[in-house]
């Protein structure tokens, strides 16, 4: 089992070199075909009250010729680090709204390749939401990848966030071609200590035993917390970081829940805590 077709989000910032070189490297140890996205950039002066698609679509209408010099420079790096490694790679900019694109072109990729959102970014070209928006409709596990520290070039340590949800099955099978090349798989189930027991409470067994059949050897380990931790909530989010630093992962792995309900969007307290801050990359999986 390996990713056949990687799409890596490409922007201006200067973190996005190494986000380029983990996908290309992702892509080479598979033999995927990698594809750099090239979205239009977002006016830093467009106010968020004002956003709707006639908006938008007019304020790309009005790109400069500096704006295309950014793309141009964009694609000589993507194409210098892709001829680097060695791998199959293609570039694609098209015109439109950066969420609908991102959207359509992440459903032909078997993985997508994200920065984190860095709101202090000078060069920051989507919103805060695009990551959420393309997790929730993309029907593709999303890597996201931390915008400060070390990105690693192979994970060799990886963390699954288990509880036994249909989300956290998804993610797992989703992560398989990652997880079959790594050292050292832990998964961490967080129970709480009060309440009733749950009768569809997540078996770290069953779990192990299944990647053990995908040749994974793994270990699993339970949490025990209390309601005051705010297990439901953020404060699982910070278990999982916190024990992510412990066993040294350099990958997460998570089911994440959330819904888009019109033009309002429902992302859990857990996932919107590891996207706003997260230490290491994070796989999600909805």
């Amino acid at each position: 089992m390996a990713y056949q077709t990687i799409l890596v989000h490409i922007d201006d910032t200067p973190r996005c070199a190494a986000r380029v070189e983990l996908a290309a490297d992702l892509a080479a140890a598979g033999n995927a075909h990698l594809v750099g996205l090239y979205l239009p950039v977002l006016p830093a002066d467009l106010p968020y009250a004002a956003i709707n698609r006639q908006n938008l679509q007019g304020a790309l209408d009005r790109r400069t010729t500096s704006d295309q010099h950014h793309e141009q420079d964009a694609r000589k790096k993507f194409e210098a680090i892709t001829a680097r490694v060695g791998v199959a790679a293609e570039w694609r900019a098209p015109p439109g709204v950066a969420d609908e694109l991102a959207t359509v072109h992440a459903r032909h990729a078997d993985l997508v390749v994200l920065g984190q959102h860095d709101g202090q970014a000078q060069a920051a070209p989507v919103l805060e939401r695009f990551n959420e928006n393309l997790i929730l409709g993309s029907g593709r596990p999303v890597l996201v990848v931390p915008y400060t520290g070390q990105v690693p070039h192979r994970f060799e340590r990886i963390l699954i966030a288990w509880n036994g949800s249909r989300e956290s099955a998804r993610a797992v099978g989703d992560a398989m071609p990652l997880l079959e090349r790594c050292a050292h798989v832990t998964a961490a189930i967080i129970v709480p200590t009060t309440g009733e027991p749950r009768l569809d409470a997540p078996n770290g067994k069953a779990l192990v035993d299944y990647l053990s059949r995908h040749g994974v050897t793994a270990e699993c380990e339970v949490i025990p917390v209390s309601h005051e931790v705010g297990v439901d909530k953020a404060g699982a989010g910070e278990l999982l970081l916190t024990r992510a630093a412990d066993v040294a992962a350099d990958l997460i792995v998570m089911g994440c829940y959330g819904h888009a309900r019109l033009r309002e969007l429902v992302m859990g307290g857990v996932t919107r805590t590891l996207l706003r801050s997260m230490t290491v990359p994070t796989l999600l999986s909805h």
